[in-house]
């Protein structure tokens, strides 16, 4: 018997945003016997009269994770046909991708080939979409309370949980590429402020422990690249969202940083996690981690790059230390945070916001 609100997502790009707010939940929950499904926004068969016919009949709503329209009457017309056809239409976002200062920071990370212009118009196409949609699901109570600000529809709080099962699977008798010990590095591209800290540290510390090797994986930046000698630095490329585990179990000493900003408060601790599933102690800065990481019983906090550079020599000069802490965190992540624990929270949440639709269409 199929439990839950029938829901289809409609997918776009395929990043690890998609992964942990779609493909892995969803498939957690059909395991569990739910019915969420996903399809490509672009699948040809969605065009097709039987789709049509079958979201009429077998679904109760449809997810929009960060999608938009740059043709905003194409937008309404779309919503419309859904509420036409009963289904709620559930938009979802994980990051603050709402607020004016987006723009600053993905011209300088993600997306620097647009101009600002180009860049507060998606914006804008982002605030007309998610304001048709009739509730939306969000990562965070801090990004919640941003997004209250823009809706008057609910905003129902489904955290980020990490697939513990499919994790382990993808790292099972993988061969490691860095040989130990190693600090390591993972994410996409950032603000300099991010990493600056850390690359002083790794500065530091390359000059007082030579056999020490440094993992940088994802994004290049100059700060931590030109940090390390070129002979002691492992450069992994960024690999398909199916694959990437693998590159995190070259690395001993994990370093979570971000700094003291809105938009990091927005997002979730989720690389913590994946550093320890992937075998990886892991020193952590305050914003972000405080809340999941407890300084010397399951991590080491460090904000400056003194407290950075003390900590990493502090593990590397402490094998005991460094296992009691993996282990400890390893213990929290499993427990607290594995998505076979939470993903009941995905089918709460819409049924949540479909009652309040329901009521409004009877209205």
């Amino acid at each position: 018997m199929i439990k839950g609100p029938r829901v289809l997502a409609l997918t776009g790009e395929e990043d690890g945003c998609t992964l942990w707010r779609v493909w892995q939940p969803y498939a957690e929950l059909a395991r569990q016997g739910y019915a969420a499904w996903w399809r490509d926004k672009d699948d040809p068969q969605l065009a097709t009269a039987e789709w049509a016919y079958l979201a009429a009949t077998r679904l109760e709503a449809i997810v929009l994770p960060r999608l938009s329209w740059a043709d905003h009457q194409a937008a309404r017309t779309f919503v419309r046909t859904m509420h036409q056809s009963g289904l709620a239409v559930i938009y979802d976002v994980d990051d603050d991708l709402l607020s004016p200062q987006i723009e600053a920071r993905l011209h300088a990370t993600t997306q620097r080939t647009k101009s600002f212009e180009q860049l507060e118009q998606d914006r804008r196409d982002r605030l007309v979409a998610i304001r048709l949609c009739d509730g939306v699901t969000t990562s965070s109570e801090y990004l919640a309370e941003v997004i209250r600000h823009y809706v008057e529809v609910p905003v129902i709080v489904v955290p980020n949980a990490i697939d513990v099962r499919w994790f382990r699977r993808v790292l099972r008798s993988a061969p490691r590429a860095v040989p130990p010990l190693s600090i390591g590095w993972a994410g996409g591209s950032r603000f300099v402020a991010d990493l600056e800290p850390i690359a002083e540290a790794w500065q530091h510390v390359a000059r007082q422990r030579p056999d020490i090797n440094f993992v940088v994986q994802g994004f290049l930046t100059p700060e931590l690249t030109q940090a390390v000698p070129a002979d002691r630095l492992y450069v992994l490329p960024w690999m398909r969202a199916a694959d990437y585990p693998l590159g995190l179990q070259n690395v001993d000493i994990a370093c979570c940083t971000v700094a003291a900003t809105h938009f990091n408060r927005c997002k979730t601790p989720i690389k913590l996690w994946e550093f320890t599933l992937a075998g990886a102690v892991s020193v952590v800065s305050p914003t972000l981690y405080g809340p999941v990481a407890s300084s010397g019983t399951d991590a080491l906090v460090a904000e400056t790059a003194a407290d950075w550079e003390a900590a990493l020599l502090r593990l590397i000069d402490d094998a005991a230390l460094r296992r009691r802490l993996w282990r400890a965190q390893r213990w929290r992540v499993v427990c607290e945070h594995a998505l076979a624990h939470h993903a009941h929270e995905w089918p709460r949440a819409w049924s949540t916001i479909l009652e309040a639709f329901r009521l409004q269409q009877a209205a």
